[in-house]
């Protein structure tokens, strides 16, 4: 799959959801696809459990609009971020997120996706969804670097691995609909690591292309913000500098009450 065609099906995507029309979603997928719209529940399987799932979701929204960003296309893989704002029956709700697709003769075969949710609306900031051209190989080291400091930094509550494989002005998204963080990631991980305790962390790198790669995560820990024990799993969307550093981060995660298995809600 290349650019283009991730394009034409990302175009066709958004306006069978705006047109909430299920059975032209259902044609973008194998007929035996896989599509886990919660990255901790079990997948929907084959189109008629898609068809199903979508019926149930579209139901009761409106004034569908959605916006796209660039694809991230790695062979059959693709990362797609998206940014939808509707309404309800209680009001305006906008939903950001970030599609996981892997793709069979121009099909996709599986999707997982990693989205948030604010009961009012809200629309895509400057510079969201763009993806820049880059060296993908010095990209793959970078990331590969960067899956390591954060499981290294993260696990022992250190913040001093993780800082060193981002740049100095780094911008720094802990989630779509929060501000860029103050401080950048020094001061994301000065508020947040105080909170946290007995982190078990998994990363992977899922795609790269230019000077973009989405990897994703999962995470146990107690965080005492959260309450207790929670389940982490999220992508995150990273561009990398020439020297392979983080140069700009974009965070798409779900949480989950208690500890949940390992690899419950990693995606495949």
């Amino acid at each position: 799959m290349d650019e283009l065609s991730i394009g034409r099906w990302a175009d066709a995507y958004a306006r069978a959801w705006e047109q909430a029309d299920a059975d032209a979603v259902v044609e973008l997928f194998t007929p035996d696809a896989s599509y886990r719209s919660l990255i901790f529940d079990e997948p929907h399987l084959g189109r008629d459990a898609i068809r199903a799932y979508w019926g149930r979701a579209t139901a009761s929204q409106s004034d569908v609009r959605v916006w796209l960003g660039n694809p991230l296309v790695d062979g059959n893989r693709a990362a797609l971020e998206w940014w939808t704002v509707l309404k309800e029956e209680k009001g305006e709700v906008t939903l950001p997120g970030c599609l996981l697709l892997e793709f069979e003769a121009g099909r996709c075969a599986r999707l997982n996706e990693y989205w948030h949710l604010e009961h009012t609306a809200v629309y895509p900031y400057e510079g969201w969804g763009r993806i820049a051209e880059g060296d993908t190989q010095a990209t793959k080291a970078g990331a590969a670097r960067w899956i390591s400091a954060w499981k290294k930094g993260w696990e022992a509550l250190d913040p001093d691995p993780i800082v060193a494989v981002y740049e100095p002005d780094a911008l720094h998204r802990s989630a779509p609909l929060r501000h860029p963080e103050a401080g950048g990631i020094a001061g994301y991980l000065d508020r947040c690591f105080p909170d946290e305790r007995n982190v078990r962390s998994r990363f992977g790198v899922w795609a790269a292309s230019g000077a973009h790669a989405l990897t994703v995560y999962t995470a146990t820990l107690n965080d005492a913000s959260e309450g207790g024990e929670v389940t982490i799993a999220g992508c995150d969307m990273l561009r990398f500098s020439d020297k392979g550093l983080c140069a700009e981060q974009r965070d798409y995660w779900n949480l989950s009450l208690g500890r949940l298995p390992d690899g419950h809600a990693w995606p495949a």
